[in-house]
């Protein structure tokens, strides 16, 4: 009988390993998602017509590593580890550079990955290893519940996002928060000049709060304002337009320079910038707490750590009892 193939036959099929599968899919996710915080690629590089041609026209692209932290208020990342395209876990809401350091950790988790004997002894391999087995229809292994430190490097090299101690750290986010501040002051009179419709919409205003017209309807002279932590530190007033300009810039880089960690508080201003955040973050400032919450002046037991920089409180459990704070910070 005639072949109607006419002889031609099938290559030998090749059993792939679905581990390697997956860490190389891993690994240029990783590289792409590199490339982005980067900025040697941004998104919809792609014309119209290769959208349409490989189905990703009308889908909004994700970037596979990290994503704008959803709770940050100062442009924080998330970083995160995905594996087959499953999130393993993540570090959230650091900033750019410790962005940059927890990608390179994932990279070298990555390429340290054995596909042919993965090591689940570490918890996150064995996580890895479990999505890709279950995939397969493979046996799955235990997952350890804690990091062997000692015996495993840092998944995201040592950068710990809003569980760091770090992120408790008021003073820190407050000098944060004032150089935000300024940094729309300096917009506003850089823009000041101009019709109001020809303006950004943000900047459609009077004054910010680092700076108003000593005279009303007249942007020529300012009074110029340290503000902090919701409080008025120091004011100069009736600072010309110019020099009102190059002051807001000083006063940003006097905020910069601040060290967070340990102020100096032989500057006076240093000083009272500290107090108004141990005074704005209070607990029962704003808000009504419960009695044991309160800071220990006023009945309460929770108390202001010049470690931390925050203060220190209770907690109410699951049964309603209340927890008091750690004595130990």
């Amino acid at each position: 009988m005639s072949d109607p193939l006419g002889g031609i036959r099938g290559d030998e099929i090749k059993v792939t390993n679905p581990f390697g599968t997956d860490k190389n899919k891993a690994i240029q996710d990783l590289n792409l998602s590199v490339d982005y915080l980067e900025g040697r690629k941004r998104k919809r590089d792609k014309s119209i017509l290769q959208q349409i041609r490989d189905g990703s026209w009308g889908k909004e692209e994700k970037i596979p590593n990290w994503e704008p932290s959803p709770d940050s208020e100062f442009d924080g990342y998330d970083v995160i580890l995905r594996w087959a395209g499953k999130e393993v876990t993540r570090v959230r809401d650091v900033n750019k550079k410790e962005a940059k350091v927890a990608l390179s950790g994932i990279s070298s988790f990555l390429k340290n990955f054995d596909q042919e004997k993965p090591d689940t002894s570490n918890r996150w391999v064995a996580i890895c290893y479990n999505i890709t087995a279950k995939m397969h229809g493979l046996d799955l292994v235990e997952v350890p519940k804690k990091i062997d430190r000692e015996k495993h490097s840092d998944l995201f090299n040592g950068i710990k996002g809003d569980k760091s101690a770090l992120s408790r750290n008021q003073f820190a986010k407050d000098i944060k928060r004032a150089i935000l501040i300024v940094n729309k002051s300096m917009a506003f009179l850089e823009n000041v000049d101009k019709a109001l419709k020809d303006r950004p919409p943000e900047l459609r205003i009077d004054s910010t709060k680092n700076c108003t017209p000593t005279t009303k309807d007249n942007n020529t002279h300012f009074d110029v304002t340290l503000f902090f932590a919701m409080e008025v530190i120091l004011t100069e007033r009736n600072i010309p337009l110019s020099r009102a300009k190059v002051a807001l810039s000083s006063m940003r880089g006097w905020l910069r320079n601040i060290d967070a960690e340990d102020p100096d508080f032989d500057d006076e201003n240093i000083k009272k910038c500290y107090q108004a955040t141990i005074e704005r973050s209070k607990p029962g400032h704003y808000l009504r707490v419960e009695k044991e919450m309160l800071p220990m002046e006023s009945g309460g037991t929770s108390y202001w750590s010049k470690s931390l920089h925050c203060w220190v409180t209770g907690h109410i459990d699951k049964n309603g009892q209340f927890i008091p704070p750690d004595w130990t910070l």
